[in-house]
């Protein structure tokens, strides 16, 4: 079972979205802006009146006065992740302010095999203040990712998910966005796990550790990725398609050919499914530091 670790609301949210799933264990730490250290008495266990306390499943810290202090009074969380081995995904965006504590609570899991998913937030809806942080976040989970300390990172952006949505309405929005994000991060993770019909997959070369995921149009092979990442230097394509389909139909072995040719290296997976509708997902891959987009917004 793979664990998936939720840091902050956004992180939470999403997690939450991988609960939904039987091969997930879910971890969520949040804040609790109403933490009264008087009254412990509703605190399960492992408490610190420093820092916070675990109830119910989610370990809640301490409101701080600022980023900092998330990361200086991040807790021991031994007890919560008492539990926790093999692999991690681990659920950021930095305009979260306990996002500060992201590499605080890694050094705790250092043992795990992490990735990072970082969600990029609409940097116009954020303070100045928050901009900062979230390009200090930001900035220095990719590089720990490319140094290999994590195995990768990958980048989802909430615009681009948007722009492939289409009209998404306000009620619900981010849930939408979330499932979006959930089930094609949980059917790549799927198809990683199961033997495919056909496949030149190979693993990426360890450089490229900066990625987005995305899905592919099975009728003009257009790709939509989750984040417009620069200086693609590989991508994977996972096509899922009817088994009665892959049996039958003599053009198509030759359509999904057509669509991987690219400039970079390719690698493909096709699946035999019993789904009445086809689907296609992508996984692109990156050497390089994306900065651009934080920087045009500082």
């Amino acid at each position: 079972m793979d664990s998936v670790v939720g840091i902050g609301e956004i992180g939470c949210n999403i997690a939450d979205g991988f609960s939904n799933y039987s091969q997930y264990k879910v971890y969520k730490i949040n804040v609790d802006d109403d933490l009264d250290s008087t009254d412990w008495s509703w605190a399960s266990y492992d408490v610190d009146e420093n820092s916070g306390y675990e109830k119910d499943g989610v370990y809640r810290f301490r409101k701080q006065d600022s980023p900092e202090q998330y990361e200086k009074n991040c807790p021991n969380l031994g007890h919560f992740f008492r539990n926790i081995k093999g692999g991690v995904l681990f659920v950021v965006s930095g305009s979260d302010s306990v996002s500060a504590a992201t590499l605080a609570i890694l050094q705790q899991i250092k043992d795990c095999d992490i990735n990072i998913l970082y969600i990029k937030p609409e940097l116009e809806s954020l303070s100045p203040d928050k901009i900062k942080h979230e390009w200090v976040v930001f900035n220095v989970l990719q590089e720990y990712a490319r140094s290999g300390v994590f195995k990768r990172i990958y980048l989802v952006n909430n615009s681009e998910i948007e722009k492939h949505l289409g009209e998404v309405p306000v009620i619900g929005y981010y849930d939408r966005l979330n499932e979006m994000i959930v089930s094609t991060f949980h059917m790549i993770n799927v198809y990683n796990h199961n033997e495919p019909e056909v496949s030149t997959f190979s693993e990426p070369d360890k450089i490229n550790r900066i990625s987005t995921i995305g899905f592919v149009n099975f009728e003009n092979g257009e790709k939509k990725l989750f984040y417009s990442l620069d200086e693609v230097k590989e991508l994977c394509y996972y096509y899922a398609i009817n088994k009665k389909k892959l049996e039958e139909d003599g053009e198509l072995f030759k359509k999904i050919k057509d669509q991987v040719k690219n400039d970079v290296k390719t690698g493909y997976g096709i699946f035999a499914t019993k789904y009445a509708e086809d689907y296609s997902y992508v996984v692109a891959h990156s050497s390089e530091i994306q900065r651009k987009k934080s920087e045009k917004s500082t």
